[in-house]
């Protein structure tokens, strides 16, 4: 068996670091996008229930809503792009297999949802195609995360 390199149980600075950035893109594309807070609005009252089956019915937005779509699909991507450069610091830190890991997976995450929400954006996929989307996303993530634990 490998010996396993363990950092101290400390606080985890690049864990607060992630999440700077989480707050800083989010206030940025809020920031950047125009009436973003009334198309949040308009997507949470447009919600009705649409049946799937004859016995099951399921919360489904009426219209299509581009900008927030857009909005919350260049927020995927920019969060993306930032787990990509704590993965580095990660490994440039000597830091755990699990918490690269950890980064790796949320690549995958944040990549394919953002993928997945220009689909919905430019109306190749509906709301419920959308859905199966981030499933699918976890999904990825579940396994990339799996494989780079293999690797280690």
């Amino acid at each position: 068996m490998a010996s396993v390199r363990r950092r101290s149980r400390g606080t985890d600075w690049l864990g607060l670091l992630s999440f700077g950035f989480f707050v800083v893109i989010l206030g940025t594309v809020w920031m950047l996008t125009p009436n973003l807070t009334d198309e949040a609005v308009n997507f949470a009252k447009d919600f009705h229930l649409q049946n799937v089956t004859s016995n099951i019915a399921l919360p489904e937005p009426q219209n299509n809503h581009p900008v927030l779509y857009t909005a919350a699909m260049q927020f995927c991507f920019l969060f993306g792009i930032s787990q990509i450069v704590i993965l580095v610091l990660r490994f440039a830190l000597h830091d755990s297999l699990d918490k690269k890991a950890g980064e790796a997976s949320g690549i995958a995450f944040w990549f394919s949802a953002g993928y997945f929400l220009s689909l919905l954006a430019i109306g190749s996929i509906g709301w419920f195609g959308f859905i199966a989307g981030v499933v699918i996303s976890v999904g990825l993530a579940i396994i990339v995360s799996s494989l780079v634990k293999l690797a280690g």
